[in-house]
């Protein structure tokens, strides 16, 4: 961290975990670095996620520790329940240690001691969040027990995560959701806090921001009632499994139309969130000009989330990663290319860091695309 209005947080780290590292969290910029690179004089905490076990590494690491700052904390990511990495990472002068794999919420833990500590009360994501996770869970309560959805407060709900958003950017938003909701509700909240993020940035009206606001929050009501079993499962859907998958977007939608009170734009992106504009998605097989232009977005925001989303069974792909996939799905005509460009444009500074060029066979094997939390 350093001194004055800006709070940073300094990580070191080997080249292959910097584009899992958040950019920020919880009020803080995060600063991705590598050994060989010069940490700022007033820099007051380095996070290190350096393997231990390669004996270069602890040559760099000596040579590292005579150049850092003065008076600097270093904190170790080490494996759990490993003595000899943990006696090494003290003989280099680690002040604490984290658990690997170091990710939004091992930082998360670490930027909250540093906040309290030092009295730092700039805003952040976690109130919003944890307000939205609470709505979520009493309107999924309400389908569960098949009574009306407090529309008003999914209306309310929706107006904080865009001044959230608006207020902390779309990244702490995306992290803080990833560090303390490991649930159902996590990714709802990712696909929501996107569509957001999407349509504010693309200077869309504030009635379609609304729109699209909602939808993310209600899109996968419909999944109430399916088996854990089955939404958690790490592996590939079974077709009677998948079969099962597939009844979410009609349920929602009967229980939401029935009710009544909400715009058809919302009801119809809730209906038809996994078409495909080739005519292979579900559950009418729609296509093209058949497919409206926000259930198109949330359909890019959707499938965005599930990449970019913490699982028990796998870690959040990268921006870059999940875009090129994404961009693969333009390509074979199921999702709008331009969608994805202007999607990227609100996640990434350089759009030109994504090639169109089809990804690694093994990243597509990997990728949750429509499985679960939506199918592959």
């Amino acid at each position: 961290m350093t001194t004055g209005t800006q709070n940073i947080l300094h990580v070191v780290c080997e080249s292959d975990r910097t584009a899992l590292i958040p950019v920020s969290l919880l009020g803080f910029d995060i600063r991705v670095s590598s050994i060989a690179d010069k940490i700022p004089l007033d820099a007051q905490t380095i996070v290190l996620d350096i393997d231990l076990a390669k004996a270069d590494n602890i040559t760099k690491l000596t040579a590292f520790r005579k150049t850092a700052p003065a008076r600097c904390k270093q904190i170790f990511a080490i494996t759990k329940g490993n003595l000899q990495e943990e006696l090494q990472a003290t003989t280099l002068g680690a002040r604490k240690t984290t658990h690997k794999p170091l990710n939004d919420v091992g930082l998360a833990k670490i930027i909250e001691d540093i906040r309290e500590a030092e009295g730092i009360f700039t805003p952040t994501a976690t109130k919003a969040i944890n307000a939205a996770a609470k709505t979520l869970e009493k309107t999924f309560t309400q389908f569960g027990a098949n009574r009306p959805v407090d529309l008003d407060e999914v209306a309310a709900t929706g107006e904080e995560v865009a001044k959230t958003i608006g207020d902390v950017g779309v990244n702490e938003w995306l992290s803080t959701v990833r560090a303390y909701h490991q649930t159902t509700f996590q990714h709802i909240l990712i696909v929501t806090g996107l569509a957001c993020s999407f349509a504010t940035a693309m200077g869309m009206r504030r009635g379609d921001i609304e729109k699209l606001t909602i939808a993310g929050l209600l899109h996968d009501i419909g999944k109430v009632d399916i088996p854990a079993a089955i939404l958690d499962k790490p592996g590939k859907l079974t077709p009677e499994e998948f079969d099962v998958i597939r009844t979410h977007p009609l349920a929602g939608y009967r229980f939401l139309s029935r009710q009544g009170g909400i715009d058809e734009d919302v009801l119809d992106a809730i209906l038809h969130h996994h078409e495909f504009l080739n005519g292979t998605g579900y559950p009418d097989g729609l296509s093209g000009d058949q497919i409206r232009d926000l259930t198109r977005i949330l359909t890019v925001c959707d499938i965005m989330g599930a990449l970019l989303e913490r699982r028990s069974y796998k870690e959040p792909f990268s921006v870059t990663e999940s875009l090129s996939i994404l961009l693969q799905m333009a390509n074979d005509g199921k999702v709008e290319k331009v969608l994805v460009h202007a999607l990227g444009r609100t996640l990434e500074k350089n759009i030109n860091a994504i090639n169109d060029k089809i990804p690694d066979e093994s990243l597509i094997a990997l990728a949750p695309l429509y499985q679960s939390p939506v199918d592959a």
